[in-house]
């Protein structure tokens, strides 16, 4: 989870309509009994910079652990 302290989670979060949208990707990953290895998400972050397109891939070690 060490990647959720980079920048780019900071803004991803502060925006609402992109944190929640990654909230129901997470959520959606761990309600799914068996978690597609690959499975992603994409989001759009919206910030004082622009609008920034994010992809969230489902890692083999998280899926296992999952």
């Amino acid at each position: 989870m060490k990647a959720l302290k980079s920048k780019l989670a900071s803004q991803l979060l502060a925006d609402p309509m992109a944190g929640n949208q990654f909230r129901e990707f997470l959520v959606g990953q761990k309600a799914n009994s068996s978690v597609r290895q690959g499975a992603t998400g994409q989001f759009v972050v919206r910030g004082k910079s622009g609008a920034l397109q994010v992809m969230a891939t489902v890692v083999p070690k998280a899926a296992k652990a999952a």
